[in-house]
């Protein structure tokens, strides 16, 4: 299985690479959701940065410049998950409201994992995502820290499965 495999769930839904066409989707959903859930990690000038770094074009400068972002589709089309990753950090992870407690984001994460295969992962965790994270065997690597106006945990998952022989 590569991490470009459009995979479809058991209940309908699909987890597919991000494409060009998706990124106003995916920008609207992931502003959306970080309104409602962590938008109190962030001042005002962490927002606005937050803001312009979901822009059509940051979105679409990182995919280009080595990013890797995988979606989850629901049947209408709409886009309900997202998560994005460079070289071993994963940038960003969000899924709808509705649609979480479906282990979406797990499946996301295994996702990843299966495909790319890394020694290691970093997240900056939101306060909302910190337990999910040591749920899935992420450690702090320090306190919680606020740089330019956004609050955050640094995370570290390290592989414990031997790595596959190609």
């Amino acid at each position: 299985m590569s991490f470009m495999e459009i995979v479809l769930l058991d209940d309908g839904r699909i987890i597919r690479p991000c494409g060009i066409d998706d990124i106003e989707d995916v920008s609207e959903m992931v502003i959306t959701e970080a309104k409602r859930s962590i938008a109190s990690d962030f001042d005002e000038k962490g927002w606005e940065d937050f803001l312009d770094y979901m822009s059509f074009d940051q979105i679409l400068k990182r995919l280009v410049t080595g990013s890797k972002a995988l979606l989850v589709q629901e049947k209408d089309d709409q886009v309900s998950g997202y998560l994005e990753i460079n070289g071993h950090q994963i940038l960003l992870l969000f899924i709808v409201d509705y649609a979480q407690k479906r282990h979406l984001a797990t499946q996301l994460l295994r996702r990843v994992i299966m495909t790319l295969s890394p020694s290691e992962l970093f997240v900056n965790a939101s306060s909302q995502g910190y337990d999910f994270y040591c749920s899935h065997g992420f450690v702090a690597l320090d306190d919680w820290a606020e740089k330019e106006g956004v609050t955050y945990c640094p995370m570290k998952w390290k592989n414990e499965e031997p790595a596959k022989e190609s």
